[in-house]
């Protein structure tokens, strides 16, 4: 089964064990990469932290404990030296280095504290992820990359020092907890943006590929898809790409229009039903580069 397929039927079948899909995304970098070999590794893991944990701690112990034996004692900690390398995005990378980001810390958390029962759920804050862990005890927060615990009365503050910049108003959790399809989605934009910056555009493109099986329906990956096949030579692609995207926009009808624009951003001979609109900037943009595509085709045949 080729990666694309298998993590397309892992989004169906795995929803509650992200680990999975995160591992089947590892295939970007490693093509011979064996899924299950690296959730052994991870039972295995959670075998020795068990071992290590307290018996019977609860609430802010049990935190502890956790940040304590994965951070301090097993040396999972945040790669603040490379903290742009591409491979602290991988999960199955994250194994071997100890090494990682915000987000794939707190993903190897995820998976070792459902299999010694504790649940754990992803916090998605602007420019920092951490854990949200919850018993009968009370409620903290887990930041697996600083190896630190913090009592909701102490997050305003902690993460006001983390942004050096001071939040005038308590953080409300509800808006922050991602479900796996968002954490996957965050751990894949990371990717992109890096491999982007990189100039590694095949790569890139790779990122999308996966980003679109798990939203299909958001319009802005088909469009950056379609750009990154353009900055590639893949003229076809792009076209497809950009069909796509303005068919998403309910504007198909610009697609199928020729491109030269008039100062108005009506296209040039186009006809415009009374409830089709005219072309935004960025439909306008788009339709420039889809005339180079096009003209670029028409060259190249």
């Amino acid at each position: 089964m080729d990666p694309l397929t298998a993590f397309s039927t892992e989004l169906e079948t795995s929803a509650d064990r992200p680990e999975r899909l995160a591992l089947t995304i590892g295939s970007l970098v490693d093509s011979r990469l064996d899924v299950e070999a690296a959730i052994r590794r991870l039972d295995e893991l959670a075998d020795q932290v068990e071992q290590r944990m307290p018996a019977g701690a609860i609430g802010r112990a049990r935190a502890e404990a956790l940040i304590k034996v994965l951070h301090d004692e097993m040396e999972f900690r945040g790669n603040v030296e490379n903290y742009y390398d591409p491979v602290n995005s991988f999960l199955h990378r994250v194994l071997d280095t100890r090494r990682g980001l915000p987000i794939t810390l707190s993903l190897l958390y995820i998976a070792i504290g459902r299999r010694l029962g504790m649940g754990l759920q992803g916090m998605g804050f602007p420019g920092h992820f951490m854990l949200e862990y919850q018993d009968p005890a009370g409620v903290w927060l887990l930041d697996p990359f600083h190896g630190k615990v913090v009592a909701l009365d102490e997050l305003t503050q902690y993460l006001s020092r983390l942004f050096q910049e001071k939040l005038q108003s308590p953080v409300a959790l509800d808006k922050y907890r991602v479900d796996t399809n968002a954490l996957i989605l965050r751990i894949l934009n990371n990717l992109r943006a890096v491999y982007v910056s990189q100039h590694s555009l095949p790569k890139a493109l790779g990122v999308l590929d996966f980003m679109l099986i798990v939203e299909p329906q958001e319009a802005s990956l088909w469009r950056d898809r379609a750009l990154l096949h353009f900055g590639s030579r893949n003229l076809l692609a792009a076209e497809n790409d950009l069909r796509r995207y303005f068919q998403l926009k309910g504007c198909l009808y610009l697609f199928g229009s020729e491109t030269e624009m008039v100062p108005g951003g009506i296209p040039f001979g186009a006809w415009l039903p009374e409830a089709e609109q005219p072309a935004t900037g960025e439909e306008r943009r788009l339709l420039i580069v889809l005339r180079k595509i096009r003209e670029e085709i028409r060259r190249l045949n």
